[in-house]
C-alpha cells in the first residue's frame, strides 16, 4: 500500500512538470504612445509611436516589429502598402531592462475608422506579443476642385466668349 501511494505522490509531484508545455511567450512590453494623435484627414501624414521594452532577466534576440490596421467598417484587414514605407522594423536584440522607441510614418489614404496594434516577434517564441488595439478616425479630405476641372470647366467657356468676342469685334471694324 505505501508503494501505491508513493508511486501516487510521485505522480501528483512530478508528472505535470513532464506534460506540461514550456511558456513560449516573449517578456516584452509594447505600449502605442501617440493613440490621441492618430485622428487626421485623407491624405495626412502622421507618426505612430510606441515603444517595446524587455521585461525579462534575457537578453532577446532577432525582434521584428511590425504594424497591423484593420478596416473597423468593413471588417477587413488593411494592406499597409499605400499607408507606410515601413511595415516592419528589425529591432535586433533588446537587453534586459532595455527600452526602445517605434515610430511609424503613416500615410492616411481613405477615409473610415481603423483600429491599429503593434506586434513584436522573435524566433526566441512561438507566440508574438501584440500592444493594446488603438481606434483611430480618418475623415473624408473636402476638395473644391475634385480632379482639378475647376479651371478647365471655368476656363473653356472663358476662352471661347473671348474668341467670338474678338471674332465680332474684328468683323465690325471690318465691315465699317
Amino acid at each position: 500500500m505505501k508503494k501505491y501511494f508513493a508511486i501516487l505522490i510521485f505522480a501528483c509531484l512530478f508528472l505535470p512538470i513532464f506534460f506540461a508545455r514550456a511558456d513560449t511567450s516573449l517578456p516584452l512590453s509594447i505600449d502605442i504612445l501617440s493613440p490621441n494623435t492618430l485622428n487626421g484627414t485623407a491624405g495626412d501624414f502622421v507618426t505612430v509611436q510606441s515603444q517595446i521594452t524587455n521585461t525579462g532577466t534575457q537578453p532577446i534576440s532577432d525582434v521584428t516589429t511590425y504594424l497591423s490596421l484593420v478596416d473597423n467598417q468593413n471588417k477587413l484587414p488593411v494592406d499597409l502598402e499605400d499607408w507606410s514605407a515601413e511595415k516592419g522594423l528589425f529591432i535586433g536584440t533588446i537587453d534586459p531592462g532595455q527600452t526602445m522607441p517605434l515610430d511609424w510614418k503613416i500615410h492616411f489614404v481613405k477615409a473610415g475608422i481603423y483600429s491599429l496594434i503593434v506586434v513584436a516577434d522573435s524566433s526566441a517564441s512561438e507566440i508574438p506579443q501584440v500592444s493594446k488595439t488603438t481606434h483611430f478616425q480618418v475623415n473624408p479630405k473636402h476638395n473644391l476642385n475634385p480632379g482639378k476641372v475647376l479651371p478647365v470647366a471655368l476656363g473653356m467657356p472663358i476662352v471661347v466668349l473671348l474668341v467670338m468676342a474678338m471674332a465680332t469685334y474684328k468683323r465690325k471694324k471690318e465691315n465699317g
